[in-house]
Protein backbone atom coordinates (compact mmCIF):
# COMPACT_ATOMS: atom_id res chain seq x y z
CA UNK A 1 0.00 0.00 0.00
CA UNK A 2 1.00 3.66 -0.81
CA UNK A 3 1.93 6.10 2.31
CA UNK A 4 -1.18 7.65 4.02
CA UNK A 5 -1.14 11.63 3.05
CA UNK A 6 -3.53 13.35 6.19
CA UNK A 7 -3.02 16.72 4.96
CA UNK A 8 -6.59 18.35 4.72
CA UNK A 9 -8.12 14.87 6.45
CA UNK A 10 -9.43 13.79 9.27
CA UNK A 11 -7.67 11.73 12.01
CA UNK A 12 -9.29 10.75 14.96
CA UNK A 13 -7.28 10.10 18.00
CA UNK A 14 -8.68 8.82 21.29
CA UNK A 15 -7.04 9.57 24.65
CA UNK A 16 -6.31 12.64 23.37
CA UNK A 17 -5.99 14.47 26.12
CA UNK A 18 -2.84 13.27 27.57
CA UNK A 19 0.74 11.48 27.19
CA UNK A 20 0.97 9.51 23.51
CA UNK A 21 -2.22 10.66 22.33
CA UNK A 22 -1.71 13.79 22.94
CA UNK A 23 2.09 14.20 21.36
CA UNK A 24 0.41 12.27 18.18
CA UNK A 25 -2.36 14.93 17.25
CA UNK A 26 0.60 17.31 17.90
CA UNK A 27 2.43 16.03 15.34
CA UNK A 28 -0.06 14.89 12.97
CA UNK A 29 -1.24 18.76 12.90
CA UNK A 30 2.20 19.92 12.94
CA UNK A 31 3.98 17.89 9.99
CA UNK A 32 1.17 16.40 8.43
CA UNK A 33 -1.17 19.07 8.35
CA UNK A 34 -4.22 17.02 9.60
CA UNK A 35 -7.22 18.11 11.15
CA UNK A 36 -7.65 16.45 14.31
CA UNK A 37 -11.03 14.36 16.18
CA UNK A 38 -10.01 14.19 19.69
CA UNK A 39 -11.33 12.31 22.26
CA UNK A 40 -11.18 11.94 25.85
CA UNK A 41 -13.20 11.95 29.03
CA UNK A 42 -11.40 16.05 29.70
CA UNK A 43 -13.20 18.79 28.27
CA UNK A 44 -10.94 21.38 29.75
CA UNK A 45 -8.06 19.47 28.12
CA UNK A 46 -9.68 18.60 24.73
CA UNK A 47 -10.60 22.65 24.64
CA UNK A 48 -6.94 23.57 25.47
CA UNK A 49 -5.58 21.13 22.32
CA UNK A 50 -7.86 22.58 19.83
CA UNK A 51 -6.86 26.32 20.59
CA UNK A 52 -3.49 25.36 20.73
CA UNK A 53 -3.82 23.25 17.39
CA UNK A 54 -6.00 25.85 15.41
CA UNK A 55 -3.94 28.57 16.42
CA UNK A 56 -0.33 27.18 15.30
CA UNK A 57 -1.10 25.29 12.67
CA UNK A 58 -4.04 26.31 10.80
CA UNK A 59 -5.93 22.87 11.31
CA UNK A 60 -9.43 22.16 12.53
CA UNK A 61 -9.73 20.13 15.75
CA UNK A 62 -13.30 18.73 16.91
CA UNK A 63 -12.88 17.90 20.65
CA UNK A 64 -15.30 14.99 21.48
CA UNK A 65 -15.95 14.61 25.40
CA UNK A 66 -16.29 10.48 25.82
CA UNK A 67 -16.13 8.61 28.46
CA UNK A 68 -15.48 4.75 26.60
CA UNK A 69 -16.34 2.82 29.38
CA UNK A 70 -20.32 3.72 28.88
CA UNK A 71 -22.25 1.37 26.89
CA UNK A 72 -23.29 2.67 23.27
CA UNK A 73 -20.38 5.65 23.58
CA UNK A 74 -18.48 4.15 20.79
CA UNK A 75 -21.65 4.07 18.67
CA UNK A 76 -21.96 7.60 19.73
CA UNK A 77 -18.92 8.65 19.49
CA UNK A 78 -18.11 7.22 15.50
CA UNK A 79 -21.69 8.98 14.36
CA UNK A 80 -20.43 11.96 15.83
CA UNK A 81 -16.88 12.11 14.19
CA UNK A 82 -18.29 11.25 10.70
CA UNK A 83 -21.76 13.43 10.84
CA UNK A 84 -20.46 16.01 7.70
CA UNK A 85 -16.61 14.65 7.53
CA UNK A 86 -15.09 11.67 6.24
CA UNK A 87 -12.61 10.41 8.74
CA UNK A 88 -9.26 9.15 6.94
CA UNK A 89 -7.27 7.78 10.09
CA UNK A 90 -8.17 6.44 13.01
CA UNK A 91 -5.39 6.03 16.69
CA UNK A 92 -7.13 3.74 19.36
CA UNK A 93 -5.36 4.47 21.72
CA UNK A 94 -7.15 5.43 24.82
CA UNK A 95 -5.61 2.95 27.50
CA UNK A 96 -6.19 2.02 31.54
CA UNK A 97 -3.84 -0.26 33.67
CA UNK A 98 -3.45 -2.07 37.06
CA UNK A 99 -0.34 -2.50 38.82
CA UNK A 100 -0.80 -4.75 41.72
CA UNK A 101 -1.27 -8.73 42.83
CA UNK A 102 -4.52 -9.76 40.53
CA UNK A 103 -6.14 -10.91 43.94
CA UNK A 104 -5.97 -7.51 44.85
CA UNK A 105 -7.81 -5.75 42.04
CA UNK A 106 -11.23 -4.12 42.43
CA UNK A 107 -13.87 -5.48 40.63
CA UNK A 108 -14.66 -2.12 39.06
CA UNK A 109 -11.55 -1.63 38.28
CA UNK A 110 -11.10 -4.78 35.96
CA UNK A 111 -14.69 -3.84 34.19
CA UNK A 112 -12.93 0.05 33.06
CA UNK A 113 -9.76 -1.89 31.57
CA UNK A 114 -11.97 -4.39 29.81
CA UNK A 115 -14.19 -1.69 28.24
CA UNK A 116 -11.50 1.03 27.76
CA UNK A 117 -9.07 -1.36 26.60
CA UNK A 118 -11.07 -4.52 24.77
CA UNK A 119 -14.42 -3.59 23.95
CA UNK A 120 -14.15 -0.11 22.76
CA UNK A 121 -11.53 -1.01 20.65
CA UNK A 122 -13.11 -3.81 19.02
CA UNK A 123 -16.74 -1.46 18.48
CA UNK A 124 -14.96 1.75 17.05
CA UNK A 125 -12.45 -0.98 14.77
CA UNK A 126 -15.67 -2.58 13.51
CA UNK A 127 -17.52 1.05 12.84
CA UNK A 128 -14.45 2.44 11.18
CA UNK A 129 -12.95 0.13 9.38
CA UNK A 130 -16.43 -0.56 7.79
CA UNK A 131 -16.24 3.21 6.72
CA UNK A 132 -12.42 2.72 5.37
CA UNK A 133 -13.91 -0.31 3.47
CA UNK A 134 -16.32 1.14 1.56
CA UNK A 135 -14.29 4.05 0.35
CA UNK A 136 -11.42 1.40 -0.39
CA UNK A 137 -8.73 3.71 1.82
CA UNK A 138 -7.98 4.16 5.43
CA UNK A 139 -5.27 3.67 8.05
CA UNK A 140 -6.54 2.26 11.56
CA UNK A 141 -4.30 2.31 14.38
CA UNK A 142 -4.51 -0.09 17.69
CA UNK A 143 -2.26 1.10 20.36
CA UNK A 144 -1.54 -2.11 22.25
CA UNK A 145 1.99 -2.53 24.69
CA UNK A 146 5.23 -4.68 24.72
CA UNK A 147 3.60 -6.05 27.77
CA UNK A 148 1.04 -8.01 25.32
CA UNK A 149 3.67 -10.42 24.25
CA UNK A 150 3.88 -12.38 27.10
CA UNK A 151 2.45 -13.25 30.86
CA UNK A 152 3.57 -9.89 32.98
CA UNK A 153 2.88 -10.96 36.40
CA UNK A 154 1.65 -7.57 38.68
CA UNK A 155 -0.03 -6.11 35.38
CA UNK A 156 -1.61 -9.60 34.59
CA UNK A 157 -4.96 -8.74 33.75
CA UNK A 158 -3.44 -5.56 31.63
CA UNK A 159 -1.24 -7.37 29.59
CA UNK A 160 -4.02 -9.62 28.68
CA UNK A 161 -5.98 -6.86 27.67
CA UNK A 162 -3.11 -5.64 25.18
CA UNK A 163 -2.61 -9.83 24.19
CA UNK A 164 -5.99 -9.39 22.83
CA UNK A 165 -5.15 -6.08 20.78
CA UNK A 166 -2.20 -7.30 19.75
CA UNK A 167 -3.88 -10.51 17.99
CA UNK A 168 -7.19 -9.01 17.29
CA UNK A 169 -5.63 -6.37 15.02
CA UNK A 170 -3.07 -8.27 13.39
CA UNK A 171 -6.18 -10.83 12.47
CA UNK A 172 -7.61 -7.70 11.01
CA UNK A 173 -5.09 -6.56 9.40
CA UNK A 174 -5.18 -9.77 7.38
CA UNK A 175 -8.88 -9.75 6.78
CA UNK A 176 -8.60 -6.35 4.87
CA UNK A 177 -5.29 -6.59 3.22
CA UNK A 178 -6.56 -6.57 0.11
CA UNK A 179 -9.24 -3.72 0.76
CA UNK A 180 -6.73 -0.88 0.50
CA UNK A 181 -7.30 -0.42 4.24
CA UNK A 182 -4.28 -0.84 6.67
CA UNK A 183 -4.07 -1.94 10.19
CA UNK A 184 -1.55 -1.13 12.32
CA UNK A 185 -0.64 -2.43 16.18
CA UNK A 186 1.82 -0.28 17.71
CA UNK A 187 3.48 -1.84 20.97
CA UNK A 188 5.44 0.35 22.76
CA UNK A 189 7.41 -0.44 25.90
CA UNK A 190 7.65 2.29 29.05
CA UNK A 191 6.57 5.47 28.06
CA UNK A 192 6.80 8.63 30.19
CA UNK A 193 3.17 9.56 30.60
CA UNK A 194 0.10 10.84 33.18
CA UNK A 195 -0.30 6.79 32.93
CA UNK A 196 2.62 5.80 34.98
CA UNK A 197 2.28 7.62 38.11
CA UNK A 198 -1.66 7.43 37.96
CA UNK A 199 -1.26 3.48 38.18
CA UNK A 200 1.51 3.58 40.46
CA UNK A 201 4.08 2.63 38.52
CA UNK A 202 6.33 5.40 38.75
CA UNK A 203 7.54 3.62 42.30
CA UNK A 204 9.59 1.47 40.34
CA UNK A 205 10.27 2.78 37.26
CA UNK A 206 11.06 6.28 35.95
CA UNK A 207 11.45 9.06 33.39
CA UNK A 208 14.89 8.38 32.10
CA UNK A 209 15.41 5.01 33.01
CA UNK A 210 16.55 2.48 30.22
CA UNK A 211 13.39 1.36 28.26
CA UNK A 212 11.66 4.20 28.73
CA UNK A 213 10.69 6.85 26.23
CA UNK A 214 9.35 10.07 26.13
CA UNK A 215 5.90 10.46 24.73
CA UNK A 216 6.78 12.80 22.15
CA UNK A 217 9.75 10.18 20.87
CA UNK A 218 7.28 7.24 20.80
CA UNK A 219 4.77 9.42 18.92
CA UNK A 220 7.18 9.92 16.08
CA UNK A 221 7.65 6.39 15.74
CA UNK A 222 3.83 5.66 16.00
CA UNK A 223 2.61 8.21 13.18
CA UNK A 224 5.03 7.46 10.73
CA UNK A 225 4.16 3.53 11.01
CA UNK A 226 0.53 4.85 10.75
CA UNK A 227 1.74 6.73 7.70
CA UNK A 228 3.41 3.69 5.91
CA UNK A 229 1.01 1.65 7.07
CA UNK A 230 3.10 -0.90 8.81
CA UNK A 231 1.06 -3.87 10.17
CA UNK A 232 3.27 -4.25 13.55
CA UNK A 233 5.39 -1.68 14.70
CA UNK A 234 7.50 -1.95 18.09
CA UNK A 235 9.45 1.49 18.95
CA UNK A 236 13.05 1.36 20.38
CA UNK A 237 16.10 -0.94 19.58
CA UNK A 238 16.24 -2.43 23.16
CA UNK A 239 12.13 -2.80 23.20
CA UNK A 240 12.50 -4.61 19.73
CA UNK A 241 15.26 -6.98 20.97
CA UNK A 242 13.32 -7.72 23.95
CA UNK A 243 10.09 -8.34 21.78
CA UNK A 244 11.96 -11.33 20.05
CA UNK A 245 13.15 -12.89 23.22
CA UNK A 246 9.54 -12.80 24.30
CA UNK A 247 9.20 -14.94 21.01
CA UNK A 248 12.23 -17.26 21.36
CA UNK A 249 12.81 -17.55 25.52
CA UNK A 250 10.24 -20.08 27.23
CA UNK A 251 7.20 -18.05 28.46
CA UNK A 252 7.83 -19.35 32.35
CA UNK A 253 11.62 -17.69 31.98
CA UNK A 254 10.26 -14.44 30.68
CA UNK A 255 7.48 -14.54 33.36
CA UNK A 256 10.26 -15.04 36.35
CA UNK A 257 12.27 -12.10 35.05
CA UNK A 258 9.76 -10.08 34.74
CA UNK A 259 7.93 -10.77 37.90
CA UNK A 260 11.24 -9.82 39.60
CA UNK A 261 11.39 -6.59 37.81
CA UNK A 262 7.95 -5.74 39.14
CA UNK A 263 8.10 -7.33 42.12
CA UNK A 264 10.23 -3.91 44.07
CA UNK A 265 7.58 -1.47 43.09
CA UNK A 266 4.49 -3.53 45.20
CA UNK A 267 3.62 -1.06 47.93
CA UNK A 268 2.55 -4.00 50.35
CA UNK A 269 2.71 -8.27 50.98
CA UNK A 270 -0.59 -9.99 50.06
CA UNK A 271 -3.68 -9.60 51.72
CA UNK A 272 -4.39 -12.16 53.90
CA UNK A 273 -7.86 -14.28 52.90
Amino acid sequence: MKPMNFRGRWVLITGASSGLGLEMARLLAKEHGAHIIAVARREDRLLALKAELEGAHGVRVLPLVADLTRPGEAERVHAAAVEGRAVDGVILNAGVTFYGRVLEQPAESFDTMLATNVTSVVQLSQRFAADFVRRGEGALMLVASMAGFSPLPYQATYAATKSFVISFGRGLAHELRKTGVSVTVFAPGGIATEMLSLSGLDRKFKAGDLGIMSADACARIAVEALVRRRELAVPGLLNRFLATMMKLLPHAFIVQRSAALYEGGLLKEPSKP
